[in-house]
């Protein structure tokens, strides 16, 4: 058959991009005794190692015959029960993320050309949030590899919720780190996007992706009621963040407000109504 190793570096690289996999190849191939590189290479060996031994554990308490497939257990063996197996894999999944996230902090530490050139990491360009830290200043997600994997929902909630109401030239005020502006709409426009972000991982990402306790169902139901649970759970998850987000948009539409009559001259003369491409303003 076919080796599995593959599709365990598929899942990584599914997370981190094919720049760095291909990088830290040449590492492991060239044997290239660069420290920094070589301990990001460790992770990535055991982020592929946990990954690939997922896919394998199912196959191996199985044998598949003619009549189908059984259960495979020595004369006084007995196997785990299904929830004990759950958990077992659950434990695994956990340790291939942990190391890819160690692998995503130690690129992040020592800013790899590779890593900051890459794709995946360009996707943090022209973001009010750009790290994994500055992302736990507003909500704590304590994980490097789920800031990247938010970082196509960061750029969608900033683009579409959030930089409409800050208007483009306090935007650009605001990438551009003018202080004035930052100080003034910082505070309530990144948590806007930290929360809505959230609300949109916990409606779309698999429950295990998201952090520990976030989304919490009890796992030892009958499938058809945990995963009923769980949408309630979701559902519910998602309601809080967004009313929460409502209020900082609300909250920066006021400071937006005043920094505008701030810096509006007073004009005296009655005008007609002037067209913008967002609609009316008199």
């Amino acid at each position: 058959g076919e080796p599995i190793l593959p599709l365990g570096i598929r899942d990584v690289e599914a997370i981190v991009g094919s720049e760095t996999i291909k990088a830290l190849a040449d590492v492991y191939e060239n044997g290239e005794s660069d420290d920094s590189a070589s301990v990001a290479l460790g992770y990535l060996q055991q982020a592929v190692a946990f990954f690939t031994w997922l896919k394998i554990i199912p196959t191996l308490d199985a044998q598949h015959g003619d009549a189908g497939r059984a259960a495979r257990f020595g004369e006084n063996e007995k196997g785990l029960t299904a929830l004990e197996k759950f958990h077992d894999e659950e434990n695994i999944l956990h340790l291939a993320y942990e190391a890819t996230d160690a692998l995503i902090a130690e690129l992040d530490r020592e800013a790899f050309e590779f890593w900051t050139t890459s794709r995946k990491y360009k996707m943090r360009d022209g973001l009010l949030i750009r790290s994994k830290e500055q992302f736990d200043e507003y909500y704590k997600i304590a994980s490097h590899r789920l800031f990247v994997t938010l970082l196509p929902i960061m750029r969608e909630v900033q683009g579409a919720d959030v930089a409409p109401v800050i208007g483009r030239e306090y935007m650009a005020a605001m990438l551009r780190g003018d202080k004035g502006i930052v100080d003034a709409l910082m505070e309530p426009a990144a948590r806007a996007v930290a929360l809505l972000t959230m609300k949109k991982a916990v409606e779309r990402l698999p429950v295990e992706v998201l952090p520990e306790g976030i989304v919490q169902v009890q796992q030892s139901q009958p499938v058809k009621s945990r995963l009923k649970a769980e949408k309630a759970a979701r559902d519910a998850v998602a309601a809080s963040l967004g009313s929460d987000a409502d209020r900082y948009i609300a909250q920066l539409q006021d400071l937006v407000a005043a920094l505008d009559a701030e810096n509006t001259p007073v004009d005296r003369t009655v005008s007609g109504p002037i067209v913008h491409s967002k609609g009316m303003s008199f």
